[in-house]
């Protein structure tokens, strides 16, 4: 995996969702980043690149955010 570092602009978009919608599944503990800069900026890596990527996939099959969120 890759070490790349991501703003939460850079990660929507390679996630194909909004930055609204990352700050929101970060609000709800869905997805975290995996840091957060000195400026408050919220760091993603690959990894949280792909959870959105996978959440968007199991929202496109219907299931809920509660139900993710408890898998």
């Amino acid at each position: 995996m890759s070490d790349d570092k991501y703003s939460v602009s850079e990660a929507a978009k390679l996630a194909n969702v909004s930055p609204r919608t990352v700050r929101f599944y970060d609000e709800k503990n869905l997805v975290s980043p995996s840091s957060v800069g000195e400026n408050g900026y919220r760091i993603y890596t690959a990894k949280e690149v792909e959870q959105l990527k996978l959440i968007s996939y199991l929202r496109e099959l219907g299931l809920s955010l509660k139900d993710i969120k408890n898998c």
